[in-house]
């Protein structure tokens, strides 16, 4: 097998954006992430209180199987869509890309669960543990980029005057992510 390409989370989203037609919600300014699991990655969504198939809470879970992101729908609607992008960003970092065709060829992995500390592996070596981290800490990236595309929070930031709870509103993100996207923009 060879190995896989390194592909950046930020230029990833940037084209699942462009691929998908960067489907808006009703707002017209959030983006319809929904809409991109199942039209684009034709992957199902699907929301599940008290998520924990293994007996440990998680946020979200993506399945080749079943061909489905499951979503812990205990958890408030902008940590729900913020989970639904992370996901997509391991189909489209990680995975076969669902349904849809690939960005890149990658070998398939069965299932990926993301716990809300981030520590899901067991009987794991170190470098197993660094690996999925690192897959954690890229499909974060790609999760904001994908809901929060620069000139998107830029030109929001502009009409809403730097207000950042306004910001978060309009775009259906956490002000926490939201924060953390201004640092990178370096509006915030």
């Amino acid at each position: 097998m060879t190995p896989k390409p390194w592909v950046d989370p930020a230029k990833a989203a940037s084209e699942t954006l462009v691929r998908s037609g960067q489907p808006r919600l009703a707002n017209r300014r959030a983006i319809d992430v929904e809409k991109i699991a199942r039209e684009f990655c034709r992957v199902e969504p699907m929301f599940i209180p008290d998520l924990s198939p293994s007996g440990k809470p998680l946020l979200g879970l993506y399945s080749p199987d079943l061909n489905a992101i499951l979503i812990n729908s205990d958890n408030v609607e902008v940590r729900q869509r913020f989970t639904l992008a992370h996901e997509i960003g391991h189909i489209q970092l990680e995975h076969d890309h669902g349904g849809a065709d690939s960005l890149f060829e990658l070998p398939e992995i069965k299932t990926f669960e993301c716990s809300d500390d981030g520590v899901g592996f067991t009987g794991a070596d170190e470098r197993s543990i660094g690996r999925f981290r690192r897959a954690e800490i890229r499909a974060n990236q790609f999760a904001a980029h994908l809901l929060m595309p620069e000139s998107l929070v830029r030109e929001v930031w502009r009409e809403e005057n730097g207000n950042e709870e306004r910001v978060a509103r309009t775009l259906q993100v956490s002000k926490v992510s939201l924060g953390y996207r201004l640092l990178d923009l370096r509006l915030g």
